[in-house]
Protein backbone atom coordinates (compact mmCIF):
# COMPACT_ATOMS: atom_id res chain seq x y z
CA UNK A 1 0.00 0.00 0.00
CA UNK A 2 2.67 2.28 0.32
CA UNK A 3 3.12 2.20 -3.64
CA UNK A 4 -0.24 3.60 -3.84
CA UNK A 5 -0.08 6.04 -1.30
CA UNK A 6 2.82 7.71 -3.41
CA UNK A 7 0.66 7.55 -6.20
CA UNK A 8 -1.90 9.23 -4.53
CA UNK A 9 0.56 12.28 -2.72
CA UNK A 10 1.61 12.77 -6.70
CA UNK A 11 -1.27 13.39 -8.38
CA UNK A 12 -3.00 16.52 -6.93
CA UNK A 13 0.07 17.78 -8.06
CA UNK A 14 0.17 16.30 -11.28
CA UNK A 15 -3.38 18.00 -11.63
CA UNK A 16 -3.48 20.63 -10.14
CA UNK A 17 -0.09 22.85 -10.68
CA UNK A 18 1.20 25.88 -9.17
CA UNK A 19 1.57 28.50 -12.34
CA UNK A 20 5.59 28.04 -11.72
CA UNK A 21 6.85 24.98 -9.82
CA UNK A 22 9.98 24.40 -8.11
CA UNK A 23 12.18 21.29 -7.74
CA UNK A 24 14.11 20.92 -4.16
CA UNK A 25 17.46 18.56 -4.37
CA UNK A 26 18.58 17.87 -1.20
CA UNK A 27 21.65 15.76 -0.72
CA UNK A 28 23.03 14.15 2.59
CA UNK A 29 26.65 15.78 1.84
CA UNK A 30 28.50 17.98 -0.24
CA UNK A 31 30.22 14.60 -1.76
CA UNK A 32 27.37 13.58 -3.02
CA UNK A 33 27.13 16.59 -5.35
CA UNK A 34 29.54 15.35 -7.85
CA UNK A 35 27.97 12.29 -8.63
CA UNK A 36 24.21 13.81 -9.29
CA UNK A 37 25.68 16.36 -11.55
CA UNK A 38 23.60 14.74 -14.45
CA UNK A 39 19.93 15.64 -12.67
CA UNK A 40 21.57 19.33 -12.49
CA UNK A 41 22.12 19.26 -16.62
CA UNK A 42 18.78 17.83 -17.14
CA UNK A 43 16.66 20.60 -15.27
CA UNK A 44 18.83 23.35 -16.60
CA UNK A 45 18.15 21.81 -20.23
CA UNK A 46 14.29 21.63 -19.85
CA UNK A 47 14.59 25.16 -17.74
CA UNK A 48 13.26 23.93 -14.35
CA UNK A 49 13.98 25.89 -11.16
CA UNK A 50 15.47 24.22 -9.04
CA UNK A 51 17.54 24.59 -5.30
CA UNK A 52 19.94 22.41 -3.70
CA UNK A 53 20.15 21.90 -0.22
CA UNK A 54 22.84 19.67 2.14
CA UNK A 55 21.02 18.53 4.95
CA UNK A 56 21.90 15.59 6.51
CA UNK A 57 19.07 12.99 7.75
CA UNK A 58 21.50 12.23 10.48
CA UNK A 59 23.99 15.40 11.04
CA UNK A 60 21.43 18.27 10.77
CA UNK A 61 18.46 16.10 10.97
CA UNK A 62 16.40 18.84 12.91
CA UNK A 63 17.16 20.92 10.41
CA UNK A 64 16.71 18.57 7.80
CA UNK A 65 12.99 18.01 9.27
CA UNK A 66 12.21 21.79 9.94
CA UNK A 67 12.94 22.53 5.79
CA UNK A 68 10.86 19.59 4.47
CA UNK A 69 8.06 20.75 6.32
CA UNK A 70 8.21 24.29 4.51
CA UNK A 71 8.79 22.76 1.10
CA UNK A 72 4.90 23.25 -0.09
CA UNK A 73 5.26 26.69 1.80
CA UNK A 74 8.10 28.00 -0.58
CA UNK A 75 6.32 26.90 -3.41
CA UNK A 76 8.04 23.45 -4.10
CA UNK A 77 6.38 20.99 -5.88
CA UNK A 78 9.14 17.58 -5.67
CA UNK A 79 11.28 16.71 -3.67
CA UNK A 80 14.82 14.57 -5.41
CA UNK A 81 16.51 13.02 -2.20
CA UNK A 82 20.04 11.98 -2.38
CA UNK A 83 21.99 9.91 -0.15
CA UNK A 84 24.38 7.07 0.38
CA UNK A 85 25.14 4.38 2.77
CA UNK A 86 22.55 4.29 5.66
CA UNK A 87 20.30 6.74 3.52
CA UNK A 88 17.25 7.72 5.57
CA UNK A 89 17.03 11.39 3.72
CA UNK A 90 14.09 11.03 1.11
CA UNK A 91 12.23 8.88 3.87
CA UNK A 92 12.51 11.00 6.48
CA UNK A 93 11.53 13.75 4.60
CA UNK A 94 8.58 12.16 3.06
CA UNK A 95 7.88 11.37 6.60
CA UNK A 96 7.23 15.38 6.73
CA UNK A 97 6.07 16.64 3.57
CA UNK A 98 2.75 15.87 1.61
CA UNK A 99 4.80 16.43 -1.63
CA UNK A 100 6.00 13.75 -3.65
CA UNK A 101 9.51 12.62 -2.55
CA UNK A 102 12.07 11.06 -5.52
CA UNK A 103 14.44 8.87 -3.52
CA UNK A 104 17.95 8.57 -5.93
CA UNK A 105 20.28 5.86 -3.88
CA UNK A 106 24.21 6.74 -4.45
CA UNK A 107 26.31 4.42 -5.22
CA UNK A 108 29.40 3.38 -1.89
CA UNK A 109 32.28 2.18 -1.69
CA UNK A 110 31.24 -0.97 0.29
CA UNK A 111 28.21 -2.12 -0.42
CA UNK A 112 28.07 -0.21 -4.29
CA UNK A 113 25.02 1.72 -3.30
CA UNK A 114 22.89 -1.56 -2.02
CA UNK A 115 22.72 -0.21 1.14
CA UNK A 116 21.80 3.26 -0.21
CA UNK A 117 19.03 1.37 -2.55
CA UNK A 118 17.66 -1.10 0.39
CA UNK A 119 17.39 1.97 2.74
CA UNK A 120 14.83 3.72 0.29
CA UNK A 121 13.06 1.54 -1.24
CA UNK A 122 11.86 -0.28 1.86
CA UNK A 123 10.01 2.22 3.35
CA UNK A 124 6.93 1.50 6.23
CA UNK A 125 3.70 1.51 4.73
CA UNK A 126 2.17 5.16 4.89
CA UNK A 127 5.55 6.81 4.45
CA UNK A 128 6.01 6.93 0.12
CA UNK A 129 8.69 7.90 -1.53
CA UNK A 130 9.66 6.87 -5.33
CA UNK A 131 12.97 5.40 -5.86
CA UNK A 132 14.75 5.65 -9.31
CA UNK A 133 17.87 3.40 -9.77
CA UNK A 134 21.21 3.70 -8.25
CA UNK A 135 23.45 6.71 -9.29
CA UNK A 136 20.45 7.40 -12.03
CA UNK A 137 20.35 11.57 -11.63
CA UNK A 138 18.88 11.46 -14.59
CA UNK A 139 15.97 9.33 -13.96
CA UNK A 140 15.34 11.25 -10.93
CA UNK A 141 15.42 14.52 -12.44
CA UNK A 142 12.92 13.39 -15.42
CA UNK A 143 10.68 11.89 -13.09
CA UNK A 144 10.54 15.17 -10.86
CA UNK A 145 9.50 17.15 -13.82
CA UNK A 146 7.07 15.15 -15.40
CA UNK A 147 5.41 15.10 -11.93
CA UNK A 148 5.21 19.17 -11.65
CA UNK A 149 4.86 19.78 -15.20
CA UNK A 150 2.47 17.37 -16.40
CA UNK A 151 0.31 19.70 -17.56
CA UNK A 152 2.85 22.07 -19.28
CA UNK A 153 3.13 21.42 -22.73
CA UNK A 154 6.30 23.31 -23.47
CA UNK A 155 8.23 21.76 -21.03
CA UNK A 156 6.55 18.37 -21.61
CA UNK A 157 7.15 18.69 -25.31
CA UNK A 158 11.33 18.82 -24.27
CA UNK A 159 10.93 16.04 -21.71
CA UNK A 160 9.48 13.95 -24.58
CA UNK A 161 12.30 15.29 -26.92
CA UNK A 162 14.71 14.42 -24.29
CA UNK A 163 13.56 10.91 -23.71
CA UNK A 164 12.83 10.22 -28.10
CA UNK A 165 9.49 9.52 -27.39
CA UNK A 166 5.86 10.95 -29.20
CA UNK A 167 4.69 13.64 -26.99
CA UNK A 168 0.32 14.16 -27.05
CA UNK A 169 -1.90 16.73 -26.05
CA UNK A 170 -2.72 15.93 -22.52
CA UNK A 171 -5.36 17.63 -19.65
CA UNK A 172 -4.01 16.10 -16.44
CA UNK A 173 -6.91 14.86 -14.49
CA UNK A 174 -7.66 13.37 -10.97
CA UNK A 175 -7.38 10.11 -12.92
CA UNK A 176 -5.09 7.11 -12.70
CA UNK A 177 -4.96 3.87 -15.32
CA UNK A 178 -4.53 0.86 -13.42
CA UNK A 179 -3.08 -1.44 -16.10
CA UNK A 180 -2.01 -5.15 -15.35
CA UNK A 181 -3.55 -8.35 -17.23
CA UNK A 182 -7.00 -9.27 -16.65
CA UNK A 183 -6.59 -12.49 -17.03
CA UNK A 184 -4.42 -12.78 -13.75
CA UNK A 185 -3.74 -10.30 -11.93
CA UNK A 186 -5.42 -6.89 -12.35
CA UNK A 187 -7.91 -7.98 -9.55
CA UNK A 188 -6.26 -9.25 -7.37
CA UNK A 189 -5.74 -8.07 -3.35
CA UNK A 190 -7.29 -4.05 -5.31
CA UNK A 191 -10.37 -3.55 -2.80
CA UNK A 192 -8.32 -1.66 -0.49
CA UNK A 193 -6.41 0.16 -3.44
CA UNK A 194 -9.76 1.03 -5.11
CA UNK A 195 -11.04 1.78 -1.37
CA UNK A 196 -8.10 5.08 -1.43
CA UNK A 197 -8.72 5.93 -4.47
CA UNK A 198 -12.96 6.56 -3.58
CA UNK A 199 -11.49 8.22 -0.88
CA UNK A 200 -9.50 10.68 -2.26
CA UNK A 201 -11.79 11.46 -5.23
CA UNK A 202 -9.15 9.93 -7.80
CA UNK A 203 -11.17 7.77 -10.47
CA UNK A 204 -9.23 4.95 -11.17
CA UNK A 205 -9.52 2.99 -14.96
CA UNK A 206 -9.03 -0.32 -15.47
CA UNK A 207 -7.04 -1.07 -18.57
CA UNK A 208 -5.25 -4.42 -19.68
CA UNK A 209 -1.73 -4.54 -20.64
CA UNK A 210 -2.82 -7.13 -23.65
CA UNK A 211 -5.09 -4.32 -25.42
CA UNK A 212 -4.40 -2.41 -28.30
CA UNK A 213 -3.95 1.08 -27.97
CA UNK A 214 -4.78 1.42 -24.11
CA UNK A 215 -1.78 4.11 -23.32
CA UNK A 216 -3.62 6.68 -25.94
CA UNK A 217 -6.70 6.17 -24.24
CA UNK A 218 -5.46 6.64 -20.75
CA UNK A 219 -3.37 9.84 -22.25
CA UNK A 220 -6.94 10.59 -23.97
CA UNK A 221 -8.49 10.32 -20.75
CA UNK A 222 -6.40 12.46 -18.85
CA UNK A 223 -5.24 9.90 -16.33
CA UNK A 224 -2.47 11.64 -14.67
CA UNK A 225 -0.64 8.50 -13.91
CA UNK A 226 0.10 4.92 -14.72
CA UNK A 227 -0.33 1.98 -12.10
CA UNK A 228 1.06 -0.84 -13.54
CA UNK A 229 0.99 -4.17 -11.22
CA UNK A 230 3.83 -5.94 -12.64
CA UNK A 231 3.70 -9.46 -12.96
CA UNK A 232 7.50 -10.14 -12.44
CA UNK A 233 8.07 -13.87 -12.56
CA UNK A 234 6.39 -13.93 -16.34
CA UNK A 235 6.35 -11.20 -18.78
CA UNK A 236 6.16 -8.25 -16.53
CA UNK A 237 9.45 -7.38 -16.60
CA UNK A 238 9.53 -7.07 -20.37
CA UNK A 239 6.45 -4.80 -20.48
CA UNK A 240 7.19 -2.62 -17.35
CA UNK A 241 10.37 -1.47 -19.53
CA UNK A 242 8.35 -0.88 -22.74
CA UNK A 243 5.87 1.02 -20.86
CA UNK A 244 8.53 3.15 -18.99
CA UNK A 245 10.29 4.07 -22.40
CA UNK A 246 6.91 4.70 -24.18
CA UNK A 247 4.80 7.20 -22.22
CA UNK A 248 5.57 10.75 -20.37
CA UNK A 249 3.42 9.81 -17.41
CA UNK A 250 4.77 9.54 -14.23
CA UNK A 251 4.86 5.45 -13.63
CA UNK A 252 4.48 3.57 -10.68
CA UNK A 253 5.26 -0.17 -10.59
CA UNK A 254 3.28 -2.68 -8.24
CA UNK A 255 5.39 -6.15 -8.67
CA UNK A 256 2.66 -8.72 -8.37
CA UNK A 257 4.42 -12.46 -7.36
CA UNK A 258 2.45 -15.26 -9.00
CA UNK A 259 4.71 -18.01 -6.73
CA UNK A 260 5.88 -16.24 -3.87
CA UNK A 261 7.73 -19.28 -2.38
CA UNK A 262 10.10 -19.19 -5.75
CA UNK A 263 11.41 -15.39 -4.59
CA UNK A 264 15.14 -15.01 -3.35
CA UNK A 265 17.57 -12.50 -3.00
CA UNK A 266 19.17 -13.48 -6.04
CA UNK A 267 16.22 -13.09 -8.14
CA UNK A 268 15.68 -9.86 -7.04
CA UNK A 269 19.12 -9.01 -7.32
CA UNK A 270 19.30 -10.05 -11.22
CA UNK A 271 15.39 -8.56 -11.98
CA UNK A 272 15.31 -5.27 -10.31
CA UNK A 273 18.60 -3.76 -9.49
CA UNK A 274 20.66 -4.91 -12.61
Amino acid sequence: MTILKYLLVLLPFCSQLCSTPKIEIRVGSDSDIPRIQEAFCILDQLGIDYELRILSAHRTPHEMMAKAQTLEQEGFSVCIGSAGGSAHLPGMTASETPLPVIALPVKTSYLDGLDSLLSMIQMPPGIPNGTVGINDSKSAALAAAQIAYLGDTQVMQKICTLRNIPYKEHTPQSRVAVVGSKQKNLGVEFEKAMELFVAFNVEAIEYDIDEEGFLDQAIESGCSALYFVCDVQNEGLVQCQHLAKSTFLPFVVIPYFENKTSLSPTFFLSNFVE
